[in-house]
């Protein structure tokens, strides 16, 4: 499913210690075929996987290659993994960044990455990794030309909403919501709506993102409503 209005959530980021059995167990739950590496990562001591969920969603694994990589000492902090991160596409930066500001959101990279300026802000202050990637067409992405192998039999297709929990939930709503220029809305939790998708949050003991919800393919038949994968929650809708 393609829906085609900025901004978009394109990548939902899992971190791992066990890139392999992460990955075994994400296509094996969801039908999903071998995802692509991002070779620019691997600069960085990080390994990842992204494999494609329909038309426009991704769920992408990262793990470390060396053991000085930051991925390691995070996975090691949250028992061996979770939640890691989102990639957002936007069509202009400078709102965000302004806003960021104000709001006192730092951010830990800033530079041009396949001929886009992307910024990453730091985790600390939102909860997880969020990253601003400034593409205006919102029928581009950064792997629109890799030619991957197609998932015949997906039970999946779309990701529809993640979760995200903290001490204090209601006033990581409140600072999301203000970064992204829209209103919080109140459904069991505080949660907002980024393009088509949602952000939920909830109360819990660490800032991590902790579930996501997708969305089960026509004519699928799921054997359980939830599927838990490094640490994750995954609800099939």
């Amino acid at each position: 499913m393609k829906h085609g209005t900025l901004p978009i959530m394109r990548q939902v980021i899992i971190g791992t210690s066990e890139m392999e059995t992460a990955s075994k167990e994400l296509r094996s739950a969801f039908g999903l075929a071998p995802g692509f590496a991002d070779p620019i990562l691997e600069t960085i001591g990080m390994d990842d996987e992204t494999l494609r969920v329909g038309g426009e969603a991704h769920l992408e694994l990262v793990g470390a290659l060396t053991p000085e990589a930051s991925i390691a000492t995070w996975c090691a902090k949250v028992g061996g993994g979770g939640g890691y991160g989102l990639s957002i596409q936007v069509g202009d930066l400078g709102p965000f960044l302004e806003r960021a500001e104000a709001l006192g959101i730092r951010t830990i990279a800033d530079q041009v990455v396949y001929d886009h300026r992307i910024v990453q802000l730091k985790p600390g202050d939102l909860g997880l990794l969020v990253e601003l990637d400034e593409i205006p067409d919102a029928s581009e992405w950064f792997w629109d030309d890799i030619e991957g192998e197609t998932s015949e039999n997906p039970l999946i297709d779309d990701v529809l909403a993640v979760e995200i929990s903290s001490h204090d939930p209601q006033a990581q709503a409140e600072k999301w919501a203000t970064l992204f220029d829209v209103s919080v809305q109140h459904i069991d939790v505080p949660q907002i709506a980024i393009g088509e998708r949602t952000v939920r949050f909830v109360r819990g003991d660490v800032k991590m993102m902790t579930g996501i919800d997708v969305q089960v393919a026509e004519g699928a038949a799921p054997e359980s409503p939830q599927v838990v994968v490094s640490g994750v929650t995954f609800t099939l809708l």
